[in-house]
């Protein structure tokens, strides 16, 4: 399902050493698994630090065990579980299986947040000082880096430490137990890991609801939709959001072809931004550029959908519940050069009909996908698109000219104007420098 990246992402070293001598503890796993740590990043060294006596280095000397085992514990879902959407509710879940500060348990480890989106990885680092070990960690930036290269990396940096603690006779700790399981796990059964982990879970963990579910419908589907629907949902949304899944499938069957001709015409929007909504609005130009329509014309969303034959707005519903939060909000599939449309009820049908498009544009023949709230990079350069392709940028910036604080009565009286809903708007004047100022 995924596209060959043509940007070059962060190059990602995990680098580790034993030191020439080390005092005991008392914890015997502690003591065996002290080691030199020092991970890298495109050009920053994430482990970089200043102790309060002035001591600057790159290299952390720490008992590597609690960050092994918990690497080894969250492997799958560290690896590919991304955000499901930008609810800070969730957040503290996610943060459990993907900040570095959580296997600290009193030792010095950086203020890192590794965020899964696909085929890539970002690296949040941010500058930090830990009272208990008396230093500050002094980088702070964001990298993307290949989930690939992470993975390398860590897995290497695992059976290091781990290999090092049963040379000095610690050969069963939970860390052992852990990736144990991980290294047996067949290149048959890694596909289930990875969706499961997807969902934040453990795949070594049994989930007879989650299975049988999964059971159902993967014949039902294809594999790209059954990923999308776990990089979507939650525990508690999934066998709901399955089920929806299964309707929605079943619905894009009946549903009428629309020609993708006139996208195609052009060549498929590579991924050579470093940012995923830059990629979505390098396809929306293009996409303007191919069908004639001007970048600053505020119905041009028209004219891309009339150019490809259909109207959103006259698009059935599929019944969602909750749909408010629900996070599917469409399906798409391509033969060739041909596509098929279903819409969630609830949902604007303009926007989650352009992400469909760019969707069904970078899919290959024959493939289907669900248009979700996950914050995986092609979901997110799709919102990029829509967003762009109902509210241009270039429109927003003649309308509200050089000011850049705007209020919120002025955008809403633009989304009133173009006929497009006030969050897009606000969204795309956010992400073009504007800044939306309190109601009185």
């Amino acid at each position: 399902m995924a596209e060959k990246l043509s940007i070059e992402p962060d190059t990602f070293v995990v680098d580790v050493q034993w030191p020439s001598a080390s005092e005991a503890g008392g914890n015997n796993a502690l003591d065996s698994s002290l080691a030199r740590l020092e991970i890298k990043a495109g050009q920053s060294v994430l482990t970089s630090f200043q102790t309060d006596e002035g001591l600057k280095n790159t290299y952390l000397t720490v008992p590597a065990y609690y960050l092994v085992e918990w690497l080894a514990q969250n492997w799958w879902s560290f690896l590919y579980e991304p955000r499901k959407d930008d609810r800070s509710d969730a957040d503290s879940e996610f943060r459990s299986r993907h900040w570095m500060g959580i296997p600290r348990n009193g030792f010095a480890l950086p203020d890192l947040m590794f965020a899964p989106s696909g085929e890539t990885m970002e690296i949040v680092s941010r500058q930090s000082y830990l009272r208990f070990a008396r230093l500050s960690f002094t980088e702070a930036g964001n990298a993307i880096v290949r989930t690939r290269d992470v993975r390398d990396q860590f897995s290497n940096f695992i059976e290091a430490v781990l290999a090092h603690m049963s040379a000095q006779g610690i050969k069963a700790s939970e860390a052992h137990t852990a990736w144990k399981k991980v290294v047996d796990t067949s290149s048959d059964d890694e596909p289930y890991c990875r969706l499961i982990g997807s969902m934040g879970l453990s795949p070594y963990v049994e989930h007879p609801t989650i299975d049988e579910v999964l059971e159902g419908i993967a014949d039902q589907v294809s594999g790209s939709i059954l990923t999308d629907l776990c990089d979507a949902a939650t525990l508690s949304s999934f066998v709901r959001a399955a089920e929806f899944t299964k309707r929605i499938s079943e619905a894009l069957e009946m549903s009428s072809s629309i020609e993708l001709e006139p996208l195609l015409k052009t060549r498929k929007p590579e991924d050579n931004a470093r940012q995923a909504y830059e990629w979505g609005y390098n396809a929306a130009s293009e996409a303007r550029m191919a069908l004639g329509i001007p970048h600053d014309k505020p119905d041009g969303r028209r004219e891309f959908f009339r150019d490809l034959g259909f109207d959103p707005k006259t698009s059935s519903d599929i019944g969602s519940p909750v749909s408010n939060i629900f996070p599917i909000q469409g399906a798409v599939s391509r033969t060739h050069r041909k596509i098929k449309l279903a819409l969630s009820s609830g949902t604007d049908k303009e926007f989650s009909a352009a992400r469909a498009s760019f969707l069904a544009w970078l899919s290959n023949d024959n493939n289907s996908r669900l248009v979700t709230t996950a914050r995986t990079r092609e979901q997110r350069a799709s919102r990029a698109f829509g967003a762009e392709l109902l509210a241009p940028a270039e429109f927003l910036r003649k309308r509200l000219g050089r000011e850049l604080d705007v209020s919120p009565f002025t955008l809403d009286k633009v989304s009133d104007e173009i006929g497009v809903a006030s969050t897009i708007v606000r969204l795309q004047a956010r992400n073009n420098g504007y800044r939306i100022l309190e109601a009185a």
